[in-house]
Formats: structure tokens, sequence, C-alpha cells
């Protein structure tokens, strides 16, 4: 049974805003570009070993997926996570490519790709380490504590894995055989730790306690506002800089009209400037722009609110990319009511 679901990550949209807002020729952003590249591929594999573990039983499987979890001052991140009557396993994938030594006695793995090797923090220390966080999270929320079991799956079909001690293949996967491995976790643990209440109430906390992680990417690159093209971009030509005219948007470019092209403005600046935004803010982000117009423009986006007239904060949703979806689609089913009554209106039957 799906707990929770892998949602496209917030990072992953902030690196993509990033990149579109970063002025042109920025000296960082090949370096940017190499991360969202390798960051996008971990998503990709993500979902592989999602799909492989679809084809596990609906019952007796208590899948989360991209788990967040506070254990007291610390958060851990958990890939993917089994719960079962029996037991917990967690699942770290890696979607690394080439040939993938796992050293045991130097704790590194190390990939050698294009006759270039490359050293990583070994994904086995890794989920090792979710295990710790796990188990004291348990104890704290008085839940009792299973035996706690690790994977590192290989996304990549192509990628050679080589181990310096034939103990890690234990703990070491591919992708492909991944379900084949799990099975087994079954036969080694038969005495049921949780009965279904108790396994249903441990699914609820895990759900109700997950935090999703809002890192400030600019900080991360040593970036600030004066790093990105400001104003609202274009729809059709890119360019930034839009003009507000009466209840429209018009490019100074090339003359391209827009109703929600602040759309796509709000929702960069929750993802680059801050997860909060007032008027004075956000007409910084859009140079030109009256107080007024920013005022009945974010009004208009009924956005989550504190405060009331000049201290009215406005606050980024939940699931940014469902909130501007949808705001989207009613902005288009209020235009084409607007339209079927102006037609019935000229062309009455």
């Amino acid at each position: 049974m799906i707990e929770k679901e892998r949602t496209y990550p917030i990072r992953l949209l902030m690196y993509e805003a990033l990149l579109e807002r970063i002025i042109p020729n920025h000296p960082k952003t090949a370096f940017i570009e190499q991360d969202y590249r390798a960051r996008r591929a971990g998503y990709r594999g993500e979902l592989q070993t999602d799909y492989r573990l679809s084809f596990l039983p609906e019952k007796g499987f208590h899948i989360f997926r991209d788990l967040r979890l506070q254990d007291e001052k610390w958060h851990f991140q958990i890939d993917t996570l089994l719960l079962t009557l029996q037991y917990i396993l967690l699942i770290e994938t890696k979607a690394h490519s080439g040939t993938l030594f796992f050293d045991k006695h130097s704790e590194q793995m190390i990939q050698t790709k294009n006759d270039q090797e490359k050293s990583y923090d070994n994904p086995i220390n890794q989920v090792r380490m979710q295990a710790w966080h796990l188990k004291r999270w348990l104890q704290n929320h008085k839940f009792r504590v299973p035996p706690i079991y690790q994977l590192v799956a290989i996304s990549n079909a192509s990628t050679i894995i080589k181990v310096s001690d034939h103990s890690l293949n234990n703990l070491i996967v591919k992708g492909d055989v991944l379900l084949s491995r799990v099975h087994p976790f079954d036969e080694r643990t038969t005495t049921p730790i949780f009965t279904d209440k108790e396994a249903r109430k441990l699914a609820n906390s895990l759900l109700k306690n997950h935090s999703p992680h809002h890192p400030d990417i600019l900080k991360q690159y040593s970036l600030s506002a004066d790093d990105l093209q400001k104003g609202v971009q274009c729809p059709a030509c890119l360019s930034y800089g839009m003009n507000r005219e009466k209840w429209i948007w018009r490019c100074p470019v090339c003359e391209h009209k827009s109703k929600t092209a602040h759309h796509k403005t709000v929702k960069e600046f929750f993802l680059l400037i801050s997860p909060t935004i007032k008027n004075q803010t956000c007409r910084e982000f859009c140079p030109g722009v009256s107080s007024k117009t920013i005022k009945d423009l974010l009004l208009s986006l009924s956005l989550p609110h504190t405060g009331t007239n000049k201290g009215r904060i406005y606050h980024m949703p939940p699931d940014i990319e469902i909130f501007f979806d949808s705001v989207k689609e009613s902005h288009a089913t209020r235009n084409s009511r607007t339209n079927t009554k102006a037609n019935h209106h000229t062309n009455p039957r």
C-alpha cells in the first residue's frame, strides 16, 4: 500500500527557476547545470525504484517514498521506507553510471567513468545512518523498534558494481533484481513485531511527522538576488521586464500580451528568494510595478496569508506546483465562461 507518493522534488523546481533567472553568462551557470543534471538523474532513478516496488503485494507492505523526519535537532531523509508487521526496510537509490567500486576499508564509493575516477560518500554508511536516526525516532515516539534492514539500489542498468569484500553484496543490489532481494526479508524475520492496528498507527505518525525540506539554493551557491534577472518574464520571447497595462502584461520586446504572466514570477520568488512575500519585496523583484497593482495581483492568487492591510504576508503553498496549476486552470475556466457569455450576448439564438 502506497502511504506516501513521491512528488517532483522542490529542489529540482528551484534549480529550474534559478537556471532561468540567473543573469546571462554567469560564471556559476555551468556548475549549477551540472548539479541539476545529477539531481535529476537521481530523481529518475528513484522513480525506477518506485516502479519495481509497485509489484509488491498491496497487502502487507506500507510504502513511503521520500520521507523526511526530525530526530531531535537533526533531520534525516529516506528515499524509500517499507514497513511490514515484522520489519522495516530502508532503500537508498543511486543513479551513478560507469563502474562503481565499494571499498569496505576506506568506506568510499569510487566511480570510474571515461577513464576518470571520482570518490563519493559511501551510500551504505548513508543508509545505515538513516537506520540509526529512525531507531531513535521510533523510541522517542514510543513505538517498538523492529529489525531495520538496509539496501542500496543502483538504478542504472549499465552500471558495473565491484566490491572489496563479498559481504557488501548483501547490501548492494542492481535495480532490476531489487524485487527478488526484498522477499527474503520475509523469511529472515517471521515473528510479527506490530499488530495491524499498531502498524497503522505508526504509518499515520510517519505521515504526520513528514517535514519537507525547502533549501536556500541561492545561499548554496553563494548567490544573491542581484545575480537574478528581475521583472515578469514574457512567455513568448522569454525576455524579462513586461509592462503592466490595464488588466494585462505587455512585452516591450515582442508586444506579446498576457493576463497571467505574473503567476510564474511569484512562483519563482517563492522558490528562489523566500517562502514568504510582501508587497514591498514583490515590488523589488518586479521593478516599476505600483504598490496597488502588486496588492491586487497577490490578492487575486488567493495565496495563504497572515496579517492584514500593509502587514499582510503571503506564504508559499504547501505544494507549489499543484497550487499554481490550479490557479492557471481556474483562470482558464473564468476566461472560458466570460467568452461563452460574450458569444451568447453577441450571437443570441
